[in-house]
């Protein structure tokens, strides 16, 4: 990067083939050098696994590699994720608790995928499971329905059988919400809200909610999002404002078949110090 040029975007929410991702966490990495990106955090659904092979890709191409992980909790309403951020690939005692957490998952797929034949669109689980790297999720039952012949593609998947709501769709049974920011911040890391908008509350609700997080150690929200309209990105930064949050964001990035753009937190971008704010002394 030339002097007085562009600083590098700054990525705190992408995904690899270790949870649901397209990508291998190093073909991730080396796409993000290619956009250019500078600093990405890898937070793949329950597991660390990916993280290792980020960071080594990370160190051989010059992108800043952020350990990280994505929690699917229990969600009073809608659907809740915690993202958090590491100094280290395996920070203790959270790295002992994700075993559990996927073997809920693959639990979570077991029933959607008895839900889909008595709906009249079987799927086999030891297919899912084939197509799962690793924390089984719901793309790979999405894909499992197009390979079967029940959708035309992923997202026909998910709006007609797998979406929040939907027939086929079954709640997560992961941790409690003030759980998993303890577990986080005892863990050493800085937990941070998972795209607001898709636990589906009223602004006010969804402050309280953030209020009652933020009492047990939550550090961030996302609030730079390409996703996100003026008006949720406006609720959510004015939420960071008065908590005391620091304003975080990402692309959520899947794999190049999605819509997102690895890189891309919207307009503003995400802050080039967001990360140096979440991990002092990183």
């Amino acid at each position: 990067m030339a002097s007085g040029g562009p600083t590098p975007p700054v990525d705190l929410h992408a995904h690899t083939r270790a949870s649901d991702g397209r990508l291998a966490p190093e073909e991730l990495v080396a796409a993000a050098a290619r956009g250019g990106v500078g600093t990405l955090a890898v937070t793949d659904h329950d597991t660390l696994d990916g993280v290792p092979e980020a960071l080594a890709a990370g160190r051989r191409l010059g992108v800043r590699v952020v350990p990280g992980v994505e929690l699917s909790l229990r969600a009073p309403s809608g659907s809740l994720h915690l993202l958090g951020y590491f100094r280290e690939p395996a920070p203790a005692p959270l790295a002992g608790r994700l075993a559990e957490l996927r073997r809920l998952r693959a639990e979570r797929a077991a029933v959607m995928v008895e839900r889909l034949a008595e709906m009249g669109a079987p799927i086999e689980l030891a297919d899912v499971q084939a197509r799962a790297g690793g924390a089984i999720g719901r793309p790979h039952v999405a894909d499992a329905l197009v390979a079967a012949g029940h959708a035309a593609d992923r997202q026909d998947a998910f709006d007609r059988f797998l979406a929040d709501g939907r027939p086929a769709w079954v709640p997560h049974r992961g941790l409690e919400p003030l759980e998993a920011v303890r577990l986080v911040v005892d863990s050493g890391g800085a937990p941070c809200l998972a795209h607001p908008a898709s636990l589906a509350m009223t602004p006010r609700g969804l402050e309280a909610f953030v209020h009652r997080l933020a009492a047990a150690g939550l550090r961030g929200i996302e609030v730079h999002r390409a996703d996100h309209t003026p008006g949720m990105r406006d609720l959510c930064a004015g939420i960071a404002r008065r908590r005391g949050l620091v304003p975080t964001g990402g692309s959520d990035y899947h794999g190049p078949e999605g819509l997102a753009v690895l890189g891309d937190t919207g307009v503003p971008p995400l802050p080039t110090d967001v990360l140096e704010r979440l991990l002092p002394g990183g």
